[in-house]
């Protein structure tokens, strides 16, 4: 019937990088379906690897080791992932408030000429982030903590921020219900 929502378990195909942790659609037409672990049913949701934190489409791990903002670097590749780059306010208030008190590198460094810090991705830092001084001499890598972005020694060894998208699942409107996980559609069983 129209109008009536059906509720479905939904068995996702093996997939040891997907967590039950998810971000849908919000409003009237979402529901939380607490058996599967989704939060819609209309829609769509972007999940993220068991033991990290989604925040607008991107998902970030915090290291609870720590490394050189080189191994960190390195670290973030074999995951699939960067080190982490602030585009947003909104971004860095959500790392410094996930990183409280504790130091986190991030995909930031100073130029070689010494005079511009950008991300790993070759954007220059936007004037709205201030780097905070260190008393460090030599500041050439980014970092994240509770006070915001600051600059340090790149060989100090610090937890580390990894960043990567959110992995898509869309729901699409048909009898029976399905959704498209990648170039795949799914078809959701019943009790």
């Amino acid at each position: 019937m129209e109008g009536d929502v059906m509720y479905a378990e939904l068995r996702l195909p093996p997939a040891p990088d997907l967590a039950r942790q998810a971000s849908c659609c919000h409003g009237p037409q979402c529901m939380e379906n607490l058996n599967s672990g989704l939060q819609a049913l209309q829609g769509s949701c972007q999940f993220c690897p068991v033991g990290w934190l989604w925040h607008a489409g991107h998902c970030y791990y915090f290291s609870s080791a720590k490394r050189s903002w080189e191994q960190s670097k390195e670290d973030c590749c074999s995951r699939g992932a960067q080190l982490a780059i602030i585009q947003a306010n909104s971004t860095l208030a959500f790392l410094t408030h996930v990183s409280h008190m504790d130091v986190f590198h991030v995909g930031l460094k100073r130029s070689l000429s010494g005079f511009e810090w950008k991300w790993l991705d070759g954007t220059v830092l936007k004037s709205l982030f201030r780097i905070q001084r260190s008393t460090s001499s030599f500041l050439a890598c980014g970092r994240v903590s509770g006070s915001g972005l600051s600059g340090g020694d790149c060989r100090e060894a610090h937890g580390w921020v990894c960043e990567k998208s959110a992995v898509n699942l869309q729901w699409l409107q048909s009898s029976p219900p399905a959704f498209l996980w990648g170039n795949t559609t799914y078809t959701c069983a019943g009790p």
